[in-house]
């Protein structure tokens, strides 16, 4: 998705609604946690204000994950904010801030797609959770302790401590 610099000149401040679908297949390949991805629906408003041009707006999609913890697919409805300003290339306010999170722009085009994209994949989490209290497998028997309570007695004692716990034995 390109939006072009001269029509938001000419639109003097007033704001440029677009609407795009982002590429759910490489979006996927892109993010190894990511199990199967709806269209990811992105709108939003481009404006010029000053010598800066700014893009907001929101990106939609369902998402299916496996949980970290459980193993259990999921799916999760992602609703992602995200907002980007930008600058021609010739800008002084560029120059003096080389950590500034402005964009320069080379050409007469504001070229969203590949910003969309890196936004959305951030956005992901590195350990999907199917809640966030999930319990996760039992260690010991592999029992899905969100559906079935385990009766494992799961004590890890560190081995250089383990004499310590011989003292209190022979106290009682």
């Amino acid at each position: 998705m390109n939006i072009k610099i001269t029509e938001l000149d000419h639109r003097k401040g007033e704001p440029l609604p677009f609407q795009v679908t982002l590429d759910a297949a490489e979006l996927k390949n892109r993010h190894h946690e990511i199990r199967g991805l709806t269209p990811v629906t992105v709108e939003g408003d481009a404006v010029k204000l000053g010598n800066l041009y700014y893009v907001k707006g929101e990106m939609k999609a369902d998402i299916d994950f496996v949980c970290a913890r459980c193993l259990s697919p999921f799916t999760q409805h992602a609703s992602i904010p995200f907002s980007e300003t930008f600058a021609l290339a010739d800008d002084p306010q560029i120059e003096e801030d080389e950590e500034s999170d402005i964009h320069p722009l080379e050409g007469d085009q504001i070229e969203l797609d590949t910003l969309l994209q890196e936004d959305f994949l951030l956005a992901m989490p590195t350990f999907p959770l199917c809640e966030e209290d999930c319990k996760g497998l039992c260690p010991t028997c592999g029992v899905n302790r969100n559906e079935a309570p385990c009766s494992c007695k799961n004590e890890r004692i560190d081995p250089r401590l383990a004499g310590l716990a011989d003292l209190f034995k022979d106290n009682n």
